[in-house]
């Protein structure tokens, strides 16, 4: 919600409303049937959303340009063509602790709550979370409602990484599976690791070294923290420097990561790595074993000592 940062904590039908990306200017606006990011502009109807609310008190949003409910079309697509007289998306709204909401699209189509992603590019878009079959994926913890140990490993959790071919879980959640549902992994024979990290702070350079590690040999790898942002980004960025790739604050930001310790943690990594590539062979040639990190000293006052 606008302005940026923290939002509205309710809403009222028929009040007009600007959806933005968390902490930017970046606005839920529709293009015809097709929605997009694009910068606050002050005045344009395409970026407005009118509240709507059903008798049984589900929320939509109507764009106030193109009169269309926020929903789905074309099959599984998330757009903005749904008409009053059809069936439409209903929206849920979880209140994070450092403000902000994720917002969830529920289709009437199939009676399933996806979240609504943002997808890198040319022309930045939204589009659902569903994950698809590729060496590396992102996503909420599995059944994540707003803290870190709602995650869960069930049927449905299996189901869900078996249809995508996901053979591998990186998890930064701040709470490790229960033995049990690590059980659940190895039956269905997904691997596990866990890294565990709190809201909005960095991993130190030995656990970035674990996440490559985990990542490195395994197959298709899913990476996930509570909501899937800031310490997940945190994540994929460290995959993507190991692998040989130039980053800055802006590829970080862009990878969802929120906070300054973070980048830090990040950038030292990256010194660390061009480090070792300065001493090493051809600039083509990308040496896979994660480059030495050095322990902090344990330092101890002159009076102290003895």
């Amino acid at each position: 919600m606008f302005p940026t940062g923290r939002g509205n904590d309710s809403l009222d039908a028929g009040d007009i409303y600007l959806i933005s990306v968390f902490g930017t200017n970046e606005m839920l606006a529709a293009v015809g049937k097709e929605l997009c990011l694009r910068e606050y502009q002050e005045g344009h109807h395409d970026q407005m959303w009118i509240c709507e609310v059903t008798s049984d008190h589900r929320i939509s949003m109507r764009n106030r340009h193109t009169e269309d409910f926020l929903g789905w079309w074309e099959g599984d697509k998330l757009g903005c063509g749904s008409q009053a007289n059809e069936p439409w998306g209903w929206l849920t709204f979880t209140r994070l602790s450092l403000g902000g909401y994720p917002l969830k699209v529920h289709s009437d189509h199939n009676y399933k709550l996806r979240p609504v992603q943002r997808v890198d590019g040319d022309s930045p878009h939204l589009k659902a979370g569903e994950m698809v079959p590729n060496r590396l994926a992102r996503s909420s913890a599995p059944f994540y409602d707003g803290e870190d140990a709602d995650e869960s490993i069930n049927e449905i959790s299996i189901e869900f990484l078996n249809k995508y071919g996901i053979k591998n879980i990186i998890s930064l959640n701040s709470v490790e599976l229960s033995p049990r549902q690590k059980g659940r992994l190895h039956k269905a024979k997904i691997s596990y690791s866990h890294i565990k990290a709190t809201v909005c702070t960095a991993v130190t350079q030995e656990q970035f070294d674990q996440i490559w590690n985990a990542y490195d040999k395994a197959g298709v790898t899913i990476v996930y923290c509570g909501y899937g942002d800031g310490r997940t980004g945190m994540a994929i960025s460290a995959i993507q420097l190991f692998q040989g790739r130039a980053l800055d604050e802006n590829d970080y930001r862009g990878n969802g990561v929120q906070c300054s310790t973070q980048i830090a943690a990040l950038n030292a990594l990256s010194d660390r790595i061009k480090g070792v590539d300065g001493h090493s062979g051809p600039v083509d040639t990308l040496d896979t074993q994660p480059p030495p990190y050095a322990a902090p000293e344990n330092t101890v006052p002159e009076e102290k000592k003895k």
